[in-house]
């Protein structure tokens, strides 16, 4: 009986391995300019042909940051995952290759998002905060954004604009931790009545950290923790500030 199971493992284990390698093909179309098709999976195979935006690739096998693909015209060659990253399936949904990154997924995107949070020291403590931002996903790591943002307490309104660099160099994880560096101009348009604030209208830098996390391949939830440097007549005011919000990429 030992015998006759020893000699079964080996068959089944090949059946399943087989099942495995023989799983249907993905259709998918491109939706970049173009896709270019390399005779072998690697950087020193030459390009031998151009699949154009709106074709149909049909994806054969896979190699690490590699796909093997058919275009809709026969030719058959590799192509760099995040090269057709951004492709659609038959339905129209963006397909989700495992090899590729969120980063190089959404590099070259634009996307707009709301943040909302309070300021948490100095002058502005306890102020709530509503922001509106919109950017550009320069590479897989590399974002820069713009941001509009207003603040407000019982006592003190205001509100400030400016341009934000995020650099998220783990942007495979789908919990991503990011740098920003940010500066821009703030103003206060209703100041406290019996105590007015140092800060009127005034230049700033804000340093900070972040986490990201990516639901599906458009969309990402984040937390942010910033510190600002507001520049006053006398000297400067440091404000902390939490913010929770979304970014939805396009």
């Amino acid at each position: 009986m030992k015998s006759y199971l020893y000699l079964l493992l080996p068959i089944l284990l090949l059946s399943s391995w087989q099942s495995v390698a023989e799983e249907p093909s993905v259709s998918i179309e491109v939706i970049d300019p173009f896709v270019e098709l390399h005779t072998g999976p690697g950087e020193g195979y030459p390009v031998f042909y151009t699949v154009e935006q709106g074709e149909r690739v049909t994806i054969l096998k896979r190699r690490p940051d590699w796909y093997e693909i058919t275009s809709e015209y026969g030719q058959t060659g590799w192509a760099k995952a995040a090269q057709i990253a951004r492709t659609l399936l038959p339905t129209g949904e963006p397909v989700d290759l495992p090899s590729v990154s969120y980063g190089d997924y959404l590099e070259g995107s634009f996307f707009a998002g709301f943040n909302t949070g309070r300021f948490s020291k100095g002058e502005l403590d306890s102020a709530e905060v509503i922001t509106f931002n919109a950017g550009y996903r320069w590479n897989s790591w590399l974002s820069l954004e713009f941001e509009r943002s207003k603040f407000y307490d019982a006592e003190v309104r205001g509100r400030y604009y400016g341009g934000v660099v995020r650099f998220e160099p783990y942007s495979e994880w789908k919990f991503s931790p990011s740098i920003t560096v940010g500066s821009g101009s703030l103003k206060i348009s209703s100041q406290p009545e019996l105590i007015p604030l140092d800060i009127d209208e005034s230049s700033y830098l804000s340093l900070g950290v972040g986490l990201s996390i990516y639901v599906g391949r458009n969309f990402l939830v984040k937390a942010e923790f910033r510190d600002f440097k507001i520049d006053t007549d006398l000297d400067s005011e440091r404000s902390d500030q939490w913010q929770l919000g979304f970014n939805a990429f396009f």
